[in-house]
């Protein structure tokens, strides 16, 4: 395969925020003609999981080949949208924060399409930060919703364990402005949710998906740095309690799941499903993968339904 470094070659633009002064957000960018769409990354990986310098296994260029127009956001503090300094005392790229920085892109992307309506494609956190612009500041913006690895209002014990305070398990931690992620966090994240035996992921995608993190973040450590600000929002929803009405959701909107994902559950999407205003609503779910199924051997799977999805909303 070569170094990943081989496979990095998106286009880069950077984007003035509208209500952050001196903050400059990244956009990647595969492919300049067809209908713009704009990928939104949770609260782990930048806009890298959809630009994974890796051959065959790169989001915004297979939507490239499908005869799109692929963008990729880094929110504020991910990726290639650090700011001069974290600020102290809170944490960073909460979901306001990410609802802005999405409305900053879609509005360039936008301008740049000659006015065209925009299709949103949310993972995980991205799910709750693109519902609730698209319902919000992005109504009669977004031509569809495609929401990957769905989250809405379930109980999730796990998750809760992780982010609850130890003195007290009814509020969460007092969070940090960001977290440092490293391979070893990434492969033991993923691999807890590989049934055992499974062949699923090539360390290859792996490698080449923290590496390149690393990359975008100076490349000066063994890691990476991620905001918090999104436990804010996960904390809410992991207990339970939803942070939109998706019944006022009316774009066509796609749920999208690996079968083997422990965050984003059928239960959980299905409740979503439920309540969601779309008339042309999908749901679809996909056996052997994970909550990382795009950098898995499934990925085909998970991407020519996205693909199948925005190329029908995409007709007048």
């Amino acid at each position: 395969m070569g170094d990943w470094r081989d496979h990095d070659l998106s286009r880069r633009h950077r984007i003035a925020s509208t209500g952050t002064p001196g903050l400059m957000l990244t956009l990647r960018q595969r492919g300049a003609a067809g209908p713009p769409v704009l990928f939104v990354h949770g609260a782990t990986f930048s806009g890298r999981l959809f630009d994974i310098p890796h051959p065959g296994l790169n989001w915004l260029q297979v939507a490239a080949d499908a005869g799109f127009a692929a963008y990729a956001i880094d929110i504020r503090g991910y990726g290639l949208s650090k700011p001069d300094a974290f600020p102290e005392g809170r944490a960073y790229a909460q979901g306001h924060e990410a609802i802005a920085d999405i409305g900053d892109a879609v509005d360039w992307i936008a301008a740049r399409h000659g006015g065209a309506r925009v299709a949103l494609v949310g993972w995980s956190w991205g799910t709750l930060t693109t519902s609730r612009y698209a319902l919000g500041a992005g109504a009669g913006k977004i031509r569809a919703l495609a929401l990957y690895a769905p989250i809405y209002a379930e109980v999730n014990a796990e998750w809760v364990a992780v982010m609850a305070d130890p003195a007290d398990k009814t509020r969460h931690r007092d969070f940090a402005p960001y977290r440092h992620v490293t391979l070893d966090d990434t492969r033991a994240r993923w691999d807890a949710q590989l049934p055992q035996g499974a062949d699923w992921r090539d360390e290859a995608v792996l490698q080449a998906m923290v590496a390149a993190s690393i990359d975008d973040d100076g490349g000066a450590s063994d890691h990476f740095r991620v905001p918090n600000g999104t436990f804010l929002d996960l904390w809410e929803c992991f207990n339970g309690r939803p942070i939109h009405d998706p019944g006022a959701i009316t774009c066509p909107t796609l749920l999208i799941r690996g079968a083997q994902d422990p965050t984003s559950t059928r239960t959980d999407t299905l409740a979503l499903f439920d309540r969601l205003g779309a008339t042309d609503r999908t749901y679809v779910e996909i056996a052997g993968g994970t909550h990382f199924i795009n950098a898995e051997a499934r990925a085909p799977a998970l991407l020519d339904a996205v693909n199948a999805f925005l190329r029908r909303t995409a007709q007048p």
